[in-house]
């Protein structure tokens, strides 16, 4: 299975110390140079981790040009666009992006996506997580923003919802 994914899901996944469920999900995870240079200069906590991940497959953009195009087509940053870019080179069978505009471009070129909060939920239905909504709640208390539609449908996808009939 080739999953390619940005820097915000590893991100993410790597400040409430989740990062490990990619690789328990996936066995290898590829991420472009690009999402690599952004995760090791920025101020990411997934940084540190970056030379221990094993796991983690760093590879170069064939087609650069392409990256160019989805950057200034569709205002999209260089990781998003590189991680869509290497997704199409190498056929990926999933895309790990959670910004709204770069996973309506994903989805526009057919390519299959999932974000920080579908890995949560795949990972608790495999039984790798026991709660999705201590997760969510780590990371809105370090400053992730998680609209009250998506927290509830992620809780009522990962069976945690809370019974709401008064019973």
């Amino acid at each position: 299975m080739i999953i390619v994914s940005d820097t915000t899901p590893l991100s993410e996944l790597a400040k409430v110390g989740q990062i490990h469920l990619l690789h328990e999900l996936f066995d290898v995870v590829i991420i472009p140079q690009e999402v690599y240079v952004e995760l090791i200069t920025g101020n990411h906590p997934a940084a540190q981790l970056i030379p221990e991940l094993g796991w983690l497959e760093i590879r170069s953009l064939l087609n650069v040009q392409e990256c160019e195009l989805l950057q200034r087509d569709f205002n999209l940053d260089i990781g998003e666009a590189a991680a869509i870019a290497l997704a199409e080179e190498l056929n990926a069978d999933q895309v790990l992006i959670d910004e709204r505009a770069a996973r309506r471009v994903a989805i526009s070129r057919q390519l299959p996506v999932i974000g920080t909060i579908g890995i949560l939920i795949l990972a608790k239905q495999r039984g790798l997580l026991g709660s999705v909504k201590e997760v969510l709640d780590a990371l809105i208390g370090k400053g992730t923003r998680i609209g009250d539609r998506l927290y509830d449908q992620a809780l009522t996808l990962a069976q945690e919802q809370e019974d709401q009939s008064g019973f």
